[in-house]
């Protein structure tokens, strides 16, 4: 027999001999890998990221706003709106989590001095007028629901609640009328943007207003006939809050 075929013949007995060690090793190797990443192996494996909505948020803060008021009338009488640049108040807002789970929603109640009412059109001929207003000075308190969406340093705000009033002064001579309701309520829905330049924020709001009860006793000038009267107002406001702090859900990851 040729040495070649020799040496052919041992390779050969040494690759089937080879096999089966190859093979345990191969399969213990792969326990090992399995055993390493079983199922809890990723158990705190996450990615940590900071959330960063924060679940609960106090504020306080003042604003001031720019109105256009009115009265909804539910017959046909003259009248204009009222401007007055004198509406501002103290504002507290509570941003947190619906039920735990939901981290955008919030509330916010107030306390503010605003201006009210209406100016009637008395006409006298076919060009000429006279104006009697119908202002008033009052103490609002608002409460509303906000939902909300946190993009960086931008907050948009969405609101939707009711308020009270009390009207408390006048400009009108004698004083306010006994015919005009001085305590009323309504609804009302906000709409805004708050910039955060942490701990303040500055918040640039539109609200808008309808008083549900009404302005004026509606037998104000007939038992037989009702005049309906519903109070009105368009708000522009700007105000500057103060950021108390918040923190983090304990079941969230930081």
């Amino acid at each position: 027999m040729s040495k070649s075929r020799i040496m052919l013949i041992n390779l050969a007995v040494m690759i089937l001999l080879a096999i089966p060690a190859y093979s345990q090793n191969v399969v213990e190797n792969e326990e090992a890998y399995l055993k390493e990443f079983d199922m809890n192996s990723f158990a705190d494996a996450g990615t940590r990221i900071k959330d960063s909505t924060i679940l609960y948020q106090h504020l306080i803060g003042v604003k001031w706003g720019y109105s256009i008021s009115g009265v909804s009338f539910s017959q046909s009488n003259k009248h204009r709106q009222v401007k007055s640049a004198e509406n501002y108040g103290i504002y507290y807002t509570y941003l947190h989590s619906l039920l735990g789970t939901m981290p955008y929603f919030g509330i916010q109640v107030g306390f503010a001095k605003t201006q009210m009412g209406y100016s009637h059109v008395n006409e006298i001929s076919e060009t000429e007028f006279t104006e009697d207003k119908q202002e008033y000075s009052a103490i609002e308190v608002p409460f509303l629901g906000l939902f909300r969406g946190d993009i960086s340093r931008v907050r948009l705000m969405l609101g939707i609640g009711g308020f009270g009033y009390y009207i408390y002064d006048t400009d009108i001579p004698g004083g306010i009328p006994e015919t005009t309701n001085k305590f009323g309520f309504g609804i009302m829905g906000q709409g805004g943007i708050a910039i955060k330049f942490h701990p303040v924020e500055l918040h640039i709001e539109a609200s808008y207003k309808y008083g549900l009860t009404h302005f004026c006793d509606p037998q104000i000038y007939s038992k037989d006939y009702w005049l309906y009267t519903h109070p009105t107002q368009l708000q522009i406001s700007a105000g500057l809050h103060f950021n108390l702090g918040g923190k983090y859900s304990k079941n969230r990851k930081r």
